[in-house]
């Protein structure tokens, strides 16, 4: 009772593509997300990794983070605005000293800074434009 080998594939590839469904993750990382109201959000944007020479030039900060949207529609804004976003990131984090970024309070500072200095480049409020900044690496020599 040997089935040939395209019987069974018909048979399962609907079951195969069905849990590749299911199994897909449901976050987007690419700023195309689903949408939602104020802090909630849902859309993502991944900055490029941003490196400069801290407050003494003797120490330097590698970061890497990535924006949530509050509005998807920030997105575009947001690509449409990446000059402008990469110096504001620059002049704000050279600005700093180690201190200032190796404590927690100092990491929530700067994504609160972060946050204001591209919502006001964006000419957006929070609830419109960046609602979190989600650090992926911190690295201070």
């Amino acid at each position: 009772m040997q089935k040939s080998v395209s019987y069974v594939f018909r048979r399962c590839l609907p079951i195969v593509l069905l849990a590749s469904f299911l199994v897909a993750p449901n976050a987007q990382a690419s700023g195309h997300g689903g949408g939602g109201e104020g802090g909630g959000g849902g859309a993502y944007e991944k900055l490029e990794p941003f490196t400069v020479n801290l407050v003494g030039l003797k120490q330097m900060l590698q970061v890497s983070f990535t924006l949530k949207l509050a509005k998807p529609e920030a997105g575009e804004k947001v690509k449409f605005n990446m000059p402008l976003i990469r110096h504001k990131m620059i002049t704000l984090m050279s600005a700093k000293t180690a201190d200032q970024i190796l404590s927690s309070e100092g990491k929530l500072q700067l994504i609160q800074e972060i946050k204001v200095a591209i919502n006001k480049a964006l000419s957006l409020d929070e609830a419109e434009g960046i609602s979190d900044v989600l650090f992926s690496s911190i690295i201070v020599q």
